[in-house]
């Protein structure tokens, strides 16, 4: 069965009012430990009218976790190279009712944090990735704490990495009207432009990021790499030198100046140069600066 939405669950004291029976706050134990979703909602709608704004808001993030609850299933899709993969996936219906408790709850507790949340990790885990930039517009107008926009942008590296790479730069884009010139959004945007191999725009995000953060080596170093990838060489090499000069991890510095050194043996063609650079800081293996280059097999004879 799938991970429940911990993220929703938000621990409060036991709400307890005359008019129902039953702690609110025992919903948690009735899934997680009974595994008794019947009981669990049960409960929860008892409190949905409930004359405390706490417990109404309460009711609706545990409606929306026991909406979930069962209701994973697998489907069957043909891929690109013809063979079929087994996707875990939510039931649609289940998904529907899960988002209206916690849309209820949002207009409950606009500024619960754990409410928007939810509902974009409800979308982004039901794989309705379209959906994702207008519930993040929707929360970041409504949304004004003051762990925002970082809240919002742990999502992009999630997107990243389920290949959501054409979601991922709509979300940043919102991100980026919401809260513009912030490096680390332009960084990300960067990121999802890259990925769509849209090098000339990442080049132009990040500079604007390097621009805005300077001694930031992240975006600095991911500036040298779109170089590298659009060919612009001695560019490439200018921001990468500029970036290790940046990084004070040890094991951040120690993996970047590897790279560098595939980078100098691969585009400066100076293998002498690379050699130590790679024997300074990559494993053995990754040492191909330091052995001899194969050798060429012999041209074929002309004379028979």
């Amino acid at each position: 069965m799938k991970t429940q939405l911990a993220v929703l669950a938000v621990c409060c004291a036991a709400l307890h009012s005359a008019a129902q029976t039953g702690n609110l706050s025992d919903w948690q134990k009735l899934l997680s430990a009974k595994k008794d979703p019947a009981a669990a909602r049960a409960l929860c709608t008892s409190f949905e009218q409930s004359k405390v704004l706490a417990e109404q808001v309460e009711a609706e993030k545990c409606l929306a976790n026991v909406a979930l609850w069962g209701a994973d299933t697998v489907r069957l899709e043909k891929e690109d190279n013809g063979q079929v993969a087994m996707l875990d996936e939510y039931i649609p219906a289940a998904v529907d009712e899960c988002l209206t408790h916690l849309n209820r709850g949002l207009q409950l507790a606009p500024q619960d944090l754990s409410i928007h949340q939810g509902r974009l990790h409800v979308l982004e885990i039901s794989r309705r990735y379209g959906d994702m930039p207008k519930a993040l517009d929707e929360s970041c107008t409504i949304y004004k704490g003051k762990d925002v926009p970082y809240e919002w942008l742990a999502y992009s590296s999630e997107l990243i990495n389920l290949g959501q790479y054409h979601a991922g730069l709509e979300f940043m884009k919102v991100l980026d009207a919401h809260y513009p010139n912030n490096p680390d959004i332009l960084g990300n945007m960067g990121a999802f432009l890259s990925m769509l191999k849209r090098d000339p725009e990442a080049i132009e995000c990040l500079k604007k990021a390097t621009d805005l953060a300077p001694k930031d080596p992240i975006n600095t170093w991911d500036l040298g790499r779109e170089y590298d990838y659009a060919g612009q060489i001695a560019l490439a090499d200018q921001w990468y030198q500029k970036a290790l000069s940046l990084m004070t991890d040890s094991d951040q510095r120690k993996q970047s100046s590897c790279l560098y050194g595939e980078f100098i043996e691969k585009k400066l063609d100076n293998r002498p140069r690379a050699c130590t650079l790679e024997k300074e800081n990559c494993p053995a293996d990754q040492q191909t600066a330091c052995t001899a280059p194969a050798s060429l097999p012999p041209s074929p004879s002309k004379n028979r």
